[in-house]
């Protein structure tokens, strides 16, 4: 199954375009926001890397450079028409503005004709009154590969987080990136399915909460593909396939993954070919790929490095 479009939008550099779609409506993006405000995303944004491992690589040094302001989310609009102009004109009334709205002085998205007070607005449309636009919000939609050492959050004090290398230009940022080379909509953005720390690969970020739930709580219609090197092959990879297809139980987390596909890597060379594989979820949970390989061998083997590559149908550039 394809990852569910969203509308069309601004995109970031390095970003790929999607085609459009229905835009969320304003109590789902307010719904959205509040989680995002949650103390406990932030939390399980730093938790996402686990324990520390002496053995892995620090992580990018490049300080968190998103200040207060540029991470404040955008106020969402009321439902109605007449609601939102009351609070996009303040010190105007309600019924001066339903007044202008049986006018045909005000506009949504270049239209006025039909417009009612209890119209339906989305927060991504451009409001006009009197020809003077009141309220235009773009939707950002950004693919990044993710490096090692990066937390997927929008705020950590002591890690860099996700939101902290968007650069304007796309390119890899460094201890000299400011925060003026930063993309200016990046505080409106939340994770739409994160990485633990040390997982590289693809990863979503969207001020679309619609969209962002479309990706996390898909019921298991969107897959994600990783690409796992583990510390010894799997030993009987058939029955490993097997378990896997049929819904591997997880001692560790006490419950049962939605059926998920394993596969070999063909045609690897080197060192490690023989222990590079292909998982395939329809879910995300925390960890869980990791689980997974550690219940097949029965607590004998473990993932070294896991990356992401795929999303529905959005895939990461090699």
């Amino acid at each position: 199954p394809q990852l569910p479009p969203p509308p069309p939008a601004a995109f970031a550099s390095g970003a790929v375009p999607m085609p459009s779609s229905a835009a969320p409506s304003a109590d789902e993006t307010r719904h959205a926001a509040a989680r995002d405000s949650l103390p406990s995303r932030t939390k399980d944004g730093h938790a996402t890397g686990g324990a520390e491992d002496p053995h892995r690589p620090p992580p990018h040094a490049l300080p968190s450079r998103l200040d207060d302001e540029a991470r404040g989310a955008s106020a969402t609009l009321p439902r109605r028409l007449d609601a939102a102009l009351v609070k996009l004109c303040p010190g105007r009334r309600r019924q001066e503005l339903r007044a202008a709205i049986g006018e045909g002085r005000v506009s949504v998205d270049g239209l006025s004709d039909g417009l009612l007070p209890t119209t339906t607005v989305r927060p991504f449309c451009r409001i006009a009154l009197d020809g003077i636009i009141v309220h235009e919000r773009r939707a950002y939609y950004v693919l990044l590969n993710k490096p090692a050492g990066v937390v997927s959050a929008t705020r950590d004090a002591a890690a860099v987080c996700a939101v902290d290398i968007l650069a304007r230009s796309g390119q890899p940022t460094d201890s000299s990136t400011q925060a003026a080379d930063l993309v200016a909509w990046r505080g409106e953005l939340c994770i739409a399915g994160r990485l633990d720390r040390w997982t590289t690969g693809l990863l979503l970020l969207t001020n679309d909460g619609r969209f962002a739930r479309r990706v996390t709580d898909g019921g298991g219609s969107v897959e994600k593909e990783y690409r796992v090197a583990t510390r010894l092959p799997i030993d009987d990879l058939g029955a490993a396939v097997a378990a896997f297809a049929g819904g591997l139980y997880l001692p560790d987390n006490q419950r049962t993954c939605r059926p998920a596909k394993l596969s070999q890597v063909a045609g690897v060379a080197g060192e490690g070919a023989d222990r590079t594989y292909l998982v395939t979820l329809c879910e995300g949970k925390r960890h869980q790929v990791k689980c997974m390989v550690n219940a097949v061998s029965g607590g004998a083997n473990r993932v070294v490095a896991l990356h992401r590559s795929r999303v529905g149908g959005l895939v990461l550039d090699e």
